[in-house]
């Protein structure tokens, strides 16, 4: 039976994690500290009761932790938003990671803040953003000794926009606070690409794919993404070039896209790191409905239910396969 902590605070989440330790239940315990430069966080990663003295479950808590679970090996506790706890889930069915080793401690999030798009919105600079707070349904950006109000839309990630997973999916202990998405689904803005010709589409893409590095900060943060040597690092033979080109580029994200799904849960981590700002969530979210309306799956919120492409249904799309 979940244990409900009294508060959400970081004395309480203090004693839970001390406890866990004293009990020989971790090894680890996974979480977030704050980062060296202002609106970040870092990862957490304590070995005993003593380092989770840096803990912090406030803002800016971007990074989906369960990354760091295809390292760390032996009885791990970890925090997770609802949208982590998706991809706890993912990995599991996966069995990239098992159930038992794993003590999950769920958190509330009221969506996390975007510094960048912020600042875009508050007219400024990220550095010259001296603090960003919440008030009520709004945020309060302090910038050059200036206040601006914003709204939720303007400052969160655009993936905290279309959460519908608030609560955790999976969990042991669950901190009390409110489980509630950010924004209302009436309030959600819809994909202006999706209505577009195939040409219009293609040619945004094209564009959008010219721009990438390679830098591979997408597959590097994304949790699905675990086979232990990327296709693009294979050369003998080599079926796509590890260099940015155009066409290459192209089938390196489809191909990235069709790999993970069933898999992908749309935690954002792949857009958030992006240094191009490619919109990758655009495709993360089509793969998502898509599945959701061929397949009627959704990824990272059921443990039994079997992966979409390791099964056969009578009612399954594309006739010329049966």
């Amino acid at each position: 039976m979940s244990e409900i902590i009294p508060e959400v605070s970081k004395d309480g989440l203090l004693d839970l994690g001390k406890k866990l330790f004293d009990e020989r239940r971790v090894d680890y315990f996974l979480g977030y500290k704050k980062g060296t430069v202002r609106f970040k966080t870092t990862p957490l990663i304590a070995g005993k009761g003593e380092d989770l003295q840096e803990l912090w479950v406030e803002d800016f808590c971007h990074a989906n932790l369960s990354l760091y679970l295809k390292e760390i090996k032996g009885r791990v506790g970890i925090l997770a938003k609802g949208c982590d706890s998706r991809s706890l889930v993912s990995l599991i069915k996966e069995g990239q990671i098992k159930r038992e080793d794993l003590y999950i401690v769920g958190i509330p999030c009221a969506g996390q803040v975007d510094p960048g798009k912020a600042a875009k919105a508050a007219s400024c600079e990220p550095e010259e953003m001296e603090e960003i707070s919440r008030r009520g349904q709004e945020f309060v950006i302090r910038a050059n000794g200036q206040e601006k109000i914003l709204s939720k839309t303007q400052v969160l990630l655009d993936k905290c926009l279309c959460c519908q997973y608030p609560r955790p999916v999976i969990f042991d202990s669950l901190l009390k606070g409110d489980y509630v998405a950010p924004v209302l689904p009436a309030a959600r803005a819809q994909d202006d690409l999706r209505k577009k010709s195939v040409s219009e589409k293609w040619a945004f893409w094209s564009g959008q794919f010219e721009r990438c590095i390679r830098c591979y900060a997408c597959r590097n943060t994304c949790p699905a993404c675990f086979c232990p040597r990327c296709i693009v690092e294979e050369n003998m033979p080599q079926w796509v070039s590890p260099l940015p080109a155009g066409g290459d580029n192209f089938v390196f994200h489809l191909m990235r896209l069709m790999h993970v799904s069933g898999t992908c849960i749309s935690c954002g981590e792949c857009q958030r790191v992006c240094p191009m700002e490619i919109p990758l969530m655009k495709l993360n979210e089509k793969m998502t409905d898509d599945l959701r309306e061929l397949f009627d799956f959704v990824a990272g919120v059921d443990l039994e239910k079997v992966l979409p492409f390791r099964t056969y249904r009578q009612e399954d799309p594309q006739d010329f396969i049966r």
